[in-house]
């Protein structure tokens, strides 16, 4: 675009010289030039300041690795290669007898222990009867030793000092038996407090194998296409990352990313208007806006590393992203993955220098044409 100023421009001084007949000498000739490169600058800089232009584009979209998370034998694989998927469509499936075992399994002993700690409540419950029990008991002798240590002290004959020694033996023993029992409820809810952990840890374990039940099955996370799958029946998973049966490329969540010079982008907002020519569209023209604006690269960041910082190694080429949404959502749907583009980003407020950048994306479109 900026060749086809300097040679329109060019064309005009052409007419001037020749049609015109401004004769040529040094300070017409100067001044052609010097005008000419501060109109043609001056173009450029509100052109592409107001609404620049990128070819340095790609369409993205996220692709996730398949992994089962589970060791396991596939028992059923109801995708292939290119497969378009709804979301929440079963994948595969993992073999769920040994799953189903462990939850049977989780689930008795889980019964155990609440069977356990009812056990220990009762016995809670019975200690606590005893103790009330032997409390009375202790009472009623403790009331009759005291009966007989008043009338011993009153001088009557009727009490032996062997019955007195009886009784004070039996009011002793009764507190003893009070001792033991609080002992036995003390025990006793020791015992509730370890089953009912013993509880929780059931409970746990229960969750535990469920979740893992539910893991033999893999639904689609989104709409999406199978791009790589090598999972057969009679595959055998692992849990290891590093072991991907396929890969899933999520269709829900198309973007254009343009990247443009850092002094171009210093006016660009999020929502402005974007208009869109896509290589494999020749002659089209698609709109969508800026959905956001990465600022952040790898050019700025030094990981830490034991060798020294080479010094020479550091710097940018001062670029930075557009993040674009498409407006038509069926066309973000039918674009290719990496698709190829150019972008025109209109700033606000809107200006004449738009034009320019309209006849330039068109005029890049219809480019498209050619192999």
């Amino acid at each position: 675009m900026i060749v086809l100023m300097i040679l329109t421009y060019l064309a005009l001084v052409y007419v001037a010289f020749r049609f015109i007949k401004i004769p040529p000498n040094r300070l017409t000739v100067s001044s052609a030039i010097f005008i000419g490169v501060v109109l043609v600058a001056g173009i450029v800089s509100n052109w592409q300041g107001g609404a620049p232009v990128s070819q340095k584009t790609t369409l993205t979209r996220y692709v996730v690795e398949i992994n089962a998370q589970l060791k396991g034998l596939i028992k059923t694989v109801n995708v292939e290669v290119g497969d378009l998927v709804k979301k929440g469509d079963v994948v595969f499936e993992i073999d769920p007898v040994p799953f189903e075992a462990a939850v049977a399994q989780a689930e008795a002993q889980l019964a155990a222990a609440r069977a356990q700690a009812n056990l220990a409540e009762a016995a809670v419950t019975f200690a606590a009867a005893n103790i009330t029990r032997a409390e009375a008991d202790a009472s009623f002798a403790e009331s009759e030793r005291q009966a007989a240590d008043e009338l011993v002290a009153q001088g009557s004959q009727a009490i032996a000092a062997l019955k007195v020694e009886q009784l004070r033996r039996a009011s002793d023993a009764a507190n003893a038996v009070v001792a033991q029992n609080m002992a036995a409820e003390e025990q006793s809810k020791f015992s509730l407090e370890a089953a009912e952990r013993n509880i929780a840890v059931a409970e746990a374990a229960l969750e535990s194998a469920k979740f893992n039940l539910e893991l033999t099955t893999w639904e689609a996370p989104a709409d999406g296409i199978m791009t790589n799958w090598q999972a057969r029946e009679g595959t055998i998973t692992t849990a290891l990352r590093a072991s991907a049966i396929g890969t899933f490329m999520d269709m829900s969540d198309s973007r254009v990313v343009a990247v443009l010079p850092q002094n171009l982008m210093r006016k660009v907002e999020i929502g402005d208007p974007v208009e869109i020519a896509f290589m494999s569209r020749p002659g089209k023209i698609d709109t969508g806006k800026v959905l956001r604006i990465s600022k952040y690269t790898g050019e700025g960041q030094i990981s830490a590393s034991a060798s020294l910082l080479k010094i020479s190694t550091v710097g940018s080429r001062g670029m930075i992203a557009a993040v674009i949404e498409l407006d038509d959502k069926e066309l973000a749907l039918q674009l290719s993955l990496g698709e190829a583009s150019a972008v025109a980003i209109y700033t606000q407020p809107t200006g004449p220098f738009h034009v320019v950048s309209k006849i330039y994306l068109r005029m890049l479109s219809i480019l498209f044409f050619l192999p």
